[in-house]
Order: structure tokens, then C-alpha cells, then sequence
């Protein structure tokens, strides 16, 4: 077995790094998923139904859900940091320059909370217009739910071509390694 998982991950390479790389959304999905629950549900309980006083979240769209949008910052901040690790060490095993990587990082993942918290915001807007509130006006959990796992799962489509080839970029071959390379493809 593990010689056939071997071979395979030699074989397809780029196809094993998805896996992998899918396998760390995943996992940090898990702890973004629980990390929300907590702040949300627990922590921050006593401020569902509260507006946020400020213009940053108002532009944002989630001025009336305050519980909800201190929660998805912190599961967010506390995911992304997870998938980081483990996207660098264990998906593409980069040992490229760690600041820049750290850098481009944090712009992609600011970019993506600020697009994921708007795009929330929206769609718990949406719900309750339709009428999926509790008795307290937060909305369901059942609406949170679903719209939670969209907004946490889309940026898949720009963060794994972001870190591929730009922030864990792969590592440039020596010429004795290229060399290595093409002689063990013969």
C-alpha cells in the first residue's frame, strides 16, 4: 500500500498537493467552524441582535449582525493561520522566502475576510428579509449554517492558485538537480 501511494504521489505530483492542500481547507475548516460556533453561540451571545457602530462593518453589510461578524473574524483569522501552517510545511514544503510568503499571505487573506465578511453580511440580510430570524432577530441557525460553509468555501477557487505558484511557490531546480531530473525520466 504505502509503495502504491508512493508511486502515485511521484507520479502526480500537482495532483497530490490538491489533495493535500484540500485536505488543509478541511482542517481548518473544522477549526474555523468550531472557532465560530464558540465566539458566536458562547462568547459573543449577548450581543445577538446588536448593531455595529462601525462605518468599516456598516460598508460591509453586517451592521446588524454584530454577534455574527466578530465571530467570523476571529474563526477566520484563527483558520487561515492553520491552513498557512500547514500549507507551507506539509502541502508544498516551501522554504522559499518566509516574510514575502507571510506578506502576500496576510494581503491575500485580509482581501478574502473583507470579500467572505461583505458577501456574508449580504446573504444574512438576505435570509432575514425572507423571514429565517429567531424570536431575538439574529438569523437561524440552520441559514447561518449554510451560509456560513458557502462563504468559507469559495475562496477556495483564488487561494490555491495563490499559493501554489505566488506565495509557496515551487522551488527553482539547480542545473545538477534539472540534470538528475531528466536522467531518472530516461
Amino acid at each position: 500500500m504505502a509503495n502504491g501511494l508512493k508511486g502515485f504521489t511521484e507520479k502526480h505530483g500537482e495532483l497530490w498537493k490538491f489533495i493535500k492542500f484540500s485536505f488543509a481547507g478541511v482542517s481548518s475548516f473544522v477549526v474555523q467552524y468550531l472557532v465560530d460556533l464558540l465566539f458566536h453561540y458562547v462568547v459573543f451571545a449577548s450581543l445577538q441582535g446588536k448593531t455595529i457602530e462601525n462605518p468599516v462593518f456598516e460598508f460591509l453589510g453586517i451592521a446588524s449582525q454584530m454577534d455574527a461578524a466578530y465571530a467570523y473574524l476571529i474563526a477566520a483569522t484563527v483558520g487561515y493561520i492553520v491552513a498557512y501552517l500547514m500549507n507551507r510545511k506539509v502541502t508544498f514544503n516551501a522554504s522559499g522566502h518566509l516574510t514575502r510568503s507571510v506578506v502576500i499571505y496576510v494581503v491575500m487573506v485580509v482581501v478574502t475576510i473583507f470579500v467572505t465578511a461583505w458577501l456574508k453580511g449580504w446573504l444574512l440580510g438576505i435570509a432575514a428579509a425572507n423571514g429565517h430570524v429567531n424570536a431575538d432577530g439574529s438569523v437561524t441557525w440552520f441559514w447561518d449554517t449554510v451560509i456560513f460553509i458557502f462563504t468559507v468555501t469559495l475562496p477556495f477557487v483564488w487561494t490555491y492558485p495563490l499559493q501554489r505558484f505566488v506565495i509557496n511557490p515551487p522551488a527553482k531546480k539547480t542545473a545538477e538537480e534539472a540534470a538528475a531530473a531528466e536522467a531518472v525520466a530516461e
